[in-house]
C-alpha cells in the first residue's frame, strides 16, 4: 500500500523512490530480526538510538521526531520498521566536463498506515464504561498505550515514558512540535475534523471518547514539557 504514495509523482519524475525503514536499518545492522525486532547480534533492540544510527547522514533526527510525537498525540502502537518510510529524488546534472552526475536528495515519506491508534480496537458497543469508569480510561489513554518504537533497550516502553525521554534528552529538538500540538489541538479544531463525519459513520459516542482521548493526551504532553496551557 505505501508505495501507491509516490505512483503520481513517478509520473512526472521516475527518478523518485519509496524506501522503507527496514532497508536503512538492515544496512546498519545486517543481523537485524525482523520479527524480534532486534539485532540479534549486538542486542540492540528497535529504538530511538537505532533509527538514529540508520538514518545519520540520510535524515536529521530531528525531522524523525515528527513521526514520533504524532504516534504520541493518537496513541499509535504499531509504527514497526516497514510503517515508515524515506522518499529518495534523483536528480541527473550535466558538469562543466560535459559529464553527468547524479545528486540524491532525501526526505520524510507523509505517514502511512495510522491503524492502530485512535481506539480503534474499542467495540463501539460498550464505549460508555470509558465515561463512567476512570481507571478504564486511565487504561486506554496511559497503561495500555505503549510504542513500537524503543528507548535504547527499554522496549516495549508506555509512550508518555517515552516522551519524557525525549524530553530529557532531545528538547531542543521536539519542543517546537510539543508547542504546535498545545496551539492546534483543541475542542474546536477536534470538532471540526469529528463533526465532517457521518453519525453513521463514526458513532456519537466514539466521537465523545475521541475527543476525550486526544485532549487528554494533549494536556499531559504539554505537561510533560512543563509548557503553560492557555486553553
Amino acid at each position: 500500500m505505501s508505495y501507491n504514495l509516490i505512483d503520481n509523482e513517478l509520473e512526472k519524475n521516475e527518478h523518485i523512490n519509496l524506501l522503507e525503514g527496514i532497508v536503512f536499518i538492515e544496512n546498519k545492522y545486517p543481523y537485524y530480526d525482523k520479527d524480534k525486532l532486534e539485532d540479534v547480534y549486538t542486542k540492540t533492540k528497535y529504538s530511538v538510538q537505532m533509527i538514529k544510527n540508520s538514518l545519520r547522514g540520510i535524515l536529521d533526527m530531528s525531522e524523525f521526531y515528527k513521526i514520533i510525537i504524532f504516534d504520541i498525540l493518537i496513541g499509535n502502537s504499531d509504527r514497526h520498521h516497514s510503517n515508515w518510510a524515506i522518499l529518495t529524488r534523483g536528480s541527473v546534472y550535466k558538469t562543466t566536463e560535459n559529464m553527468f552526475d547524479i545528486i540524491i536528495n532525501y526526505s520524510l515519506c507523509p505517514l502511512y498506515d495510522n491503524g492502530s491508534s485512535l481506539c480503534a480496537y474499542e467495540d463501539n458497543g460498550d464505549l460508555s464504561i470509558f465515561f463512567k469508569d476512570k481507571m478504564k480510561f486511565e487504561a486506554l489513554v496511559n497503561t495500555k498505550s505503549k510504542s513500537a518504537i524503543g528507548w535504547e533497550n527499554e522496549r516495549p516502553i508506555r509512550q508518555f515514558d517515552l516522551l519524557k525521554k525525549l524530553k530529557d534528552n532531545d528538547y531542543e529538538l521536539t519542543v517546537q512540535y510539543i508547542k504546535k500540538i498545545k496551539h492546534n489541538i483543541n475542542e474546536r479544531n477536534i470538532d471540526k475534523i469529528l463533526n465532517q463525519f457521518d453519525d453513521n459513520i463514526i458513532i456519537k459516542d466514539m466521537k465523545k471518547l475521541l475527543k476525550m482521548y486526544i485532549l487528554e493526551r494533549r494536556n499531559r504532553m504539554i505537561e510533560i514539557y512543563e509548557l503553560k496551557d492557555e486553553v
